[in-house]
């Protein structure tokens, strides 16, 4: 192998390398806050109707946190992507005081009594 041919080789397999590298480590979904947030509500009581998944973003495709066992107490801050996803912090249980995403649908609320 000619040396000219040679460093092309050997700088198109570092090159290789180092994206691979980079792919590899390349971190999954990060967090989202609050900020994601489209309607804003009063802090309000709730608990978990069955277990779902606590996650750092208000989607599936986000990581999960941890698990929340069915009535976990928890605070509704806001809801994402039309009320679908609720930025909750957790009140009970092993998972208290932390703060994430969970589906809308798994949120039961007290009825009112007037």
């Amino acid at each position: 192998m000619r040396p000219l041919t040679r460093r092309a080789a050997t700088a198109t397999a570092v090159t290789a390398l180092m994206l691979g590298a980079a792919t590899a480590l390349a971190a999954p979904a990060s967090a989202v806050g609050s900020t994601a947030c489209t309607k804003n509500v009063a802090d309000y009581t709730a608990w978990t109707s069955t277990t779902v998944h606590l996650r750092n973003g208000p989607s599936t495709s986000y990581t999960s946190l941890g698990l929340l066992r069915t009535d976990t107490k928890i605070t509704v801050a806001c809801y994402a992507k039309s009320g679908t996803w609720a930025h909750i912090k957790v009140r009970s249980g092993v998972n208290s005081g932390k703060t994430g995403w969970i589906s809308a649908y798994y949120i039961s609320v007290p009825m009112q009594l007037d």
